[in-house]
C-alpha cells in the first residue's frame, strides 16, 4: 500500500484544494506516550547495555561509559535534587556543549519535573539575556566555562532562583575548592555534579521517576534562530516529542543495539529528536564526539553506524575522501569503483560495501545511515555516498513540529528529495490540490507545538482552525509522493514583474563553486523602484589563492567572482539573473546548525545602505570588507554617486547586452541540436520502416521456401536442410 493522496477543501484559511499526502507506517512502533518511557523502557529492556560514552577530554584514553539502568538512576536522582529546590512545573534554562550531564538534566526536567529552555552555548550575554527573560526561568544549568558570564549577568534575571554548573570533570583542584568556597557562602549556587552522587534506593526505577500529570502540559521551550528579540520561543509537550518519536520509529529501522555519534549541538530540536531521543528508543549507544578536529578520527574508532548531521559534514568527510585519493595518486581508482559500484547497485546487484571497503574503513566501516537535515545536500555528496553503500537520509523539519516532519526512511529513500512525510504524518502542499505544482507546505499531526510563548496571535497565524501548521516554506510533492523543497516563503524575492525568485535556488548554484563558502541572494530595491537581485558572496580565501597564487589581487578575485556569476545566470530564466554582487572574505553569522541567519544578514546590509545612502551599482563586485573599512570606520567620502552611478549603470548595460548576446548564441545553438535530433529521429524512423519490410519479405521467401523444399524432398529423399532464420538478419 503506497501513502494516501487526497486532496479536499481547507476552509478556515483558505478555500483552495490541497494535496495531502499521509505518512506509510513501515515498522512498528513501541508506545512511547511520555518522555518518561524513554527512561523506563531503556532500564527495562536495556539494562546494562551502553547507552552513552565519552571522553572527559578529547586526548584522553579512557572512554567513560553509563549504562541504561544507570542513566535512567541518574534522571531520578537529579529530579529528585530539583523536587528539594523547586516546585514541579518550574522552567529551568540549560546551556552547555553535549555531555552526559546535559542529557541526564534535560531528561529529568522535561520527562516529568518542569519544562527543560535549552539553549544555544553560542549565544553571547546580550542574546542570552532576553531568552532567560522571556522563558521566566527560576533555575539556569550551565557548564562551569560558563560561570564568570553568568555572575556578570546576575542583575538582569529577577527571577533567577538557582544556578547551578556542571563540572563534567574539568574543573581542576584549584578551581573546585575555590567554587565550593562560594556556594558556602551563597545557597543559591549549587553544582550539579553533587546531584549525581545522591544515595538512590535499592528498587525499580519507575518508583523513583516522576510522571508528567498531563502528557500536554509544557515540556520544553526551543527558541528558534534569528536574534534574541524576535527570535520565536516555541513550546513543545510530551505528547509532541514522543509524537515524533514514535513516527520516526514508523518509519526507520536501524537494527538492534547500533552506535551512534553525537556531532550537533543537543539544544538543537534536530539532534534532540533525532540523535538522542530516538537512538535511546532502539536501544543503541550514543558516542558523543570529541569536537570538528577529531571526527575522523571519532568514526574510525568508534565503528559507529549512524549519525545526524547537516550538509557541511556530509561535505567535509566527501572533500577529505577525494582530497585523499588525489594527493595519493588513486583518484581514477576510486572514480572508477565509484562508477562500477553505482552501475551494480543500479542493476540490483548492491556490492557497494564490498567495492568500496577501503573508503568505508576510513569511517569504521560500519557506517551505513546517516540522517541529513537543516539544508539542501548537494547531488555530488549524495552520489558519493550512495555508491559507497551509505544512505542518506535527507530529511525536512522544523521546531515547530518537534521538529521532523519527513525524510527518506530505511525502506523508500527517493534521491534528490527530503523524503516522504513519517509514518502517520499529514502533508498539504497549498498548491490547489495539483500535482507538481509548489505550494505551502502545511503540516497537521501530533507533532506540531502546543504555540509561540506568550504570543497568541503568532500561534493562530501559524496554526490554523483546521489544525494545520503553515510553514512558510515552499515545496512540492513528486510522482512518488517524494517532497521537494523550492524554498522559504519568507524569503521569496517579488519581482515588478509579479514573477516569484527564491534565493536558496540561486545560493545552491553559487556554493557549488569551490572557491565559495557561502552565499546571501536577496532583492534589493534600486532608485527606480525595481527589485535588483542581489548576491553576498563569501570567498573562502586559502582555497582561492591556492588556485590563484600567492601574488593575485583583488582585481583577480572581482573576475573570478564574475565569471561565476555569469555562469551561475547562463543556467537560469532571464528574470532570475544575480544582477548585483559583491564579495566578503569574512564568515556570515549562522546558526549552530550551519545555516547563515538571514535576518541578521540582511539586517546589517541594509543598514550599510541607509548609512551610506549608496547605490547597489556602485557595490557591484566591490569586496564589502574593504568598503566597510574605507567608506564606514575610516571616514572617506563617497565618490559622487551620480557619476559612479552613471559609469556602473553604463557597465551593467554593457554586460547585460554581453549576456543577452551569449543567450541568443546559446538559444541558437539549442535549435540547431535540436532540429539535428529531429533529422536523426526521421531517419530512423524511415529506416525502422524498411527493416520491417524488409522482415516482413524474408518470413514470406522463407516460407514458400520451405514449401518448395517440402515438394521436393518427396522426390529426392532429403528430409532435412538448414535454413537461417529471420532472426539472423
Amino acid at each position: 500500500m503506497g501513502n494516501l493522496v487526497m486532496t479536499r477543501e481547507i476552509t478556515k484559511k483558505t478555500n483552495r484544494k490541497l494535496q495531502i499526502v499521509i505518512g506509510r507506517t513501515w515498522y512498528d512502533a513501541p508506545p512511547i506516550f511520555s518522555l518518561r518511557d524513554v527512561v523506563i523502557r531503556g532500564s527495562e529492556q536495556y539494562g546494562d547495555r551502553p547507552a552513552v560514552r565519552w571522553r572527559v577530554r578529547p586526548r584522553d584514553h579512557e572512554i567513560v561509559t553509563k549504562s541504561y539502568s544507570e542513566l535512567s538512576r541518574d534522571v531520578a536522582r537529579v529530579q529528585a535534587w530539583l523536587g528539594e529546590r523547586l516546585p514541579r512545573g518550574s522552567r529551568i534554562a540549560l546551556i552547555g556543549d553535549n555531555s552526559y550531564a546535559w542529557m541526564v538534566t534535560w531528561l529529568a526536567v522535561a520527562s516529568g519535573f518542569g519544562v527543560i529552555v535549552p539553549l544555544d552555548r553560542l549565544l553571547q550575554p546580550q542574546e542570552l539575556i532576553p531568552c532567560i527573560q522571556r522563558s521566566q526561568t527560576v533555575m539556569l544549568i550551565y557548564d562551569y566555562a560558563w560561570h564568570q558570564r553568568v555572575e556578570s549577568m546576575l542583575d538582569d534575571f529577577p527571577l533567577l532562583k538557582y544556578r547551578a554548573a556542571m563540572d563534567r570533570g574539568l574543573m581542576s583542584d584549584d578551581e573546585s575548592m575555590a567554587f565550593r568556597a562560594c556556594m558556602a557562602e551563597d545557597e543559591t549556587l549549587l553544582l550539579l555534579d553533587d546531584a549525581l552522587e545522591t544515595p538512590l534506593e535499592d528498587s525499580t526505577v519507575a518508583t523513583h521517576l516522576l510522571e508528567p500529570e498531563d502528557v500536554e502540559d509544557d515540556a520544553a521551550i526551543l527558541f528558534t534562530s534569528g536574534t534574541s528579540a524576535t527570535s520565536k520561543a516555541v513550546i513543545l509537550t510530551n505528547k509532541s516529542i514522543t509524537a515524533d518519536i514514535r513516527a520516526l520509529r514508523g518509519s526507520v529501522f536501524f537494527g538492534k543495539y547500533f552506535k551512534s555519534l553525537s556531532i550537533l549541538p543537543l539544544h538543537h530540536a534536530f539532534e534532540n529528536t533525532c540523535g538522542f531521543l530516538t537512538v535511546l528508543s532502539f536501544g543503541g549507544t550514543i558516542h558523543i564526539y570529541d569536537g570538528l578536529r577529531y571526527i575522523g578520527n571519532n568514526f574510525a574508532e568508534h565503528k559507529v553506524h549512524l549519525t545526524v548531521v547537516v550538509p557541511a559534514v556530509l561535505d567535509a568527510i566527501h572533500r577529505r575522501v577525494i582530497n585523499e585519493a588525489r594527493r595519493t595518486g588513486q583518484l581514477k581508482k576510486l572514480q572508477f569503483g565509484m562508477f562500477v559500484s553505482t552501475l551494480l547497485y543500479k542493476l540490483g546487484i548492491d556490492r557497494r560495501r564490498v567495492l568500496m571497503k577501503d573508503v568505508l574503513d576510513k569511517l569504521g566501516g560500519n557506517l551505513k545511515w546517516v540522517i541529513c537535515g537543516a539544508a539542501p545536500v548537494e547531488r555530488s555528496t549524495l552520489k558519493f555516498f550512495r555508491a559507497i553503500g551509505v544512505e542518506v537520509l535527507a530529511g525536512y523539519g522544523l521546531t515547530e513540529a518537534s521538529p521532523v516532519v519527513g525524510g527518506g526512511n530505511t525502506k523508500v529513500n527517493p534521491f534528490g528529495t527530503v523524503g516522504q512525510p513519517l509514518s502517520g504524518v499529514e502533508v498539504a502542499i497549498d498548491n490547489g490540490g495539483k500535482r507538481g505544482q509548489p505550494g505551502e507546505i502545511l503540516v497537521r499531526s501530533d507533532i506540531i507545538m502546543k504555540g509561540y510563548l506568550n504570543d497568541p496571535e503568532a500561534t493562530a497565524e501559524a496554526i490554523d482552525g483546521d489544525g494545520w501548521l503553515h510553514t512558510a516554506d515552499i515545496g512540492y510533492f513528486t510522482r512518488k509522493d517524494g517532497l521537494i523543497i523550492t524554498g522559504r516563503s519568507k524569503s521569496m524575492i517579488v519581482l515588478a514583474s509579479g514573477k516569484k525568485v527564491f534565493p536558496e535556488e540561486l545560493e545552491l548554484l553559487i556554493n557549488r563553486h569551490e572557491i565559495v563558502r557561502d552565499s546571501l541572494v536577496f532583492g534589493h530595491e534600486g532608485a527606480s523602484g525595481d527589485i535588483v537581485i542581489t548576491a553576498k558572496i563569501v570567498i573562502d580565501e586559502n582555497k582561492w589563492r591556492k588556485l590563484q597564487g600567492a601574488e593575485a589581487t583583488e582585481e583577480d578575485v572581482a573576475r573570478s567572482i564574475k565569471s561565476i556569476i555569469d555562469e551561475v545566470n547562463r543556467n537560469l530564466p532571464s528574470f532570475k539573473s544575480v544582477r548585483s554582487y559583491f564579495y566578503s572574505f569574512k564568515d556570515m553569522i549562522k546558526t549552530t546548525t550551519l545555516k547563515v541567519r538571514r535576518g541578521v544578514e540582511l539586517q546589517k546590509i541594509e543598514e550599510l545602505f541607509a548609512k551610506t545612502k549608496i547605490s547597489w551599482q556602485t557595490l557591484r563586485g566591490q569586496n564589502i570588507d574593504s568598503f566597510i573599512e574605507k567608506y564606514v570606520h575610516g571616514g572617506s567620502v563617497l565618490p559622487a554617486e551620480d557619476k559612479v552611478s552613471r559609469t556602473a549603470d553604463r557597465k551593467m548595460l554593457v554586460d547585460m547586452r554581453s549576456e543577452r548576446r551569449e543567450m541568443e548564441r546559446a538559444r541558437r545553438k539549442l535549435q540547431k541540436r535540436r532540429n539535428e535530433l529531429e533529422r536523426r529521429k526521421k531517419a530512423l524512423h524511415m529506416l525502422s520502416e524498411k527493416l520491417e519490410e524488409m522482415e516482413e519479405r524474408l518470413v514470406a521467401d522463407e516460407l514458400a521456401f520451405k514449401a518448395e523444399f517440402k515438394d521436393i524432398s518427396s522426390f529426392t529423399g532429403v528430409t532435412t536442410i538448414e535454413v537461417p532464420s529471420t532472426s539472423s538478419f
